[in-house]
């Protein structure tokens, strides 16, 4: 956690004068005129950081598939495997980047800015409190995703544009990002729910929602042989066993299912707020990162919890817009709990048996290395 944490303290710092530079309605708790220098800052360095490792999760896989393609010439489109679950894409451009004559840590570089650089125009775009968001997304484990799982991450940051395009009713434009995303991953075909998505919470669909994963989870036994056959027809090969492997760990099921509940207990009083379309989508997705969660307790936690962290970027945008409607005489009081206890979880999941288990798994280059190995 040592490694981390001196990213997490300069970008929260960096956060925390962005927000004071902004203009922000203290009436309606929401920016008229964002601030660009300091959040640009803090976009780099969280970026140079994702960039200059070399070793966490499935890194060196990743970079160990790369390093063994060797490209002579022009690839002949015709013979690459399109199908879904062979991450055309991701496939294509990786060549691309090696006839060009990109290094593995090039490689690494260029997908950190991509999916961050994306992440973080995102959030800045959507969140009515850039501190908060920035906090959240170290804690509740997005920023550290996209040190871990680069296919995944870099196609959820194309399922971002494909939502903002969304929400701005561009749904041509919408499509295509989700077809792009899916060349990458094929769980991106998730995001086809969005338009679907922007409605109240808490209403008739929210209670349809909830009994339809229910259901998933506690039949999921049963519906595996239904599953494999579903992953199949996507080009993935899976077997049963690989599905029904130990659960999710129920304590990071409810650090996901805490905007969901919180959500609950405010939902009369969140029915009298007037809410956009932005606002309705960012906690419904949130809603629907706990669900998968819910079902990954009664599934192997691989896939599903990875299935379901293709939607956690949205708890950093649902949770700040959810305590904008805290009653006065309680919202410092929640914020400061829900505060501590993220704070506990980033300590949790990056601390194992005493020694930090994010130091233990993470190693990197440093600039000056880089910068030297590009000259």
């Amino acid at each position: 956690m040592f490694e981390l944490l001196p990213i997490t303290i300069f970008s929260l710092i960096m956060a925390g004068f962005s927000h004071a530079k902004s203009k922000y309605n203290k009436v309606l708790e929401n920016y008229d005129n964002k601030e660009n220098f300091f959040y640009f800052i803090m976009t780099v360095v969280m970026i140079i950081f994702v960039g200059l490792r070399i070793k966490y999760n499935d890194t060196l896989t990743y970079l160990e598939s790369y390093n063994l393609l060797t490209p002579s010439s022009i690839p002949d489109l015709s013979k690459i495997d399109w199908s879904i679950g062979s991450n055309p894409l991701f496939n294509l451009v990786n060549w691309i980047l090696k006839y060009i004559g990109f290094s593995g840590q090039d490689f690494l570089m260029f997908y950190a800015v991509i999916t961050l650089g994306i992440y973080l125009w995102f959030i800045r775009k959507y969140t009515c409190n850039i501190w908060l968001s920035i906090f959240l997304i170290f804690t509740t484990g997005t920023y550290t995703f996209t040190l871990a799982a680069i296919k995944q991450s870099v196609a959820v940051a194309f399922c971002l544009l494909a939502t903002d395009r969304a929400l701005n009713k561009k749904n041509l434009k919408f499509i295509f990002w989700i077809i792009i995303a899916m060349l990458f991953h094929p769980y991106s075909l998730m995001y086809l729910i969005v338009p679907f998505m922007m409605f109240k919470p808490w209403s008739k669909r929210t209670y349809l929602s909830l009994a339809f994963f229910a259901l998933v989870g506690v039949s999921l036994q049963f519906m595996l042989g239904s599953i494999i056959d579903i992953t199949s027809m996507m080009g993935e090969t899976y077997s049963i066993q690989e599905f029904s492997g130990a659960g999710v760990n129920p304590f990071r099921l409810i650090v996901c299912a805490a905007p969901l509940i919180l959500s609950f207990i405010m939902k009369n009083h969140l029915a009298k707020q007037e809410s956009n379309e932005a606002d309705n989508l960012m906690l419904n997705l949130t809603m629907i990162n706990a669900e998968i969660m819910f079902v990954a307790l009664f599934g192997t936690a691989n896939y599903f919890a990875r299935l379901a962290n293709y939607f956690l970027i949205f708890q950093c945008l649902s949770i700040p817009w959810l305590f904008k409607y805290l009653e006065k005489n309680s919202k410092k009081t929640i914020t400061l709990i829900a505060i501590l206890c993220y704070l506990f979880f980033y300590y949790y999941s990056n601390i194992y048996s005493g020694f930090s288990k994010f130091d233990i798994e993470y190693d990197s280059i440093s600039l000056f290395e880089y910068i030297k190995s590009i000259i």
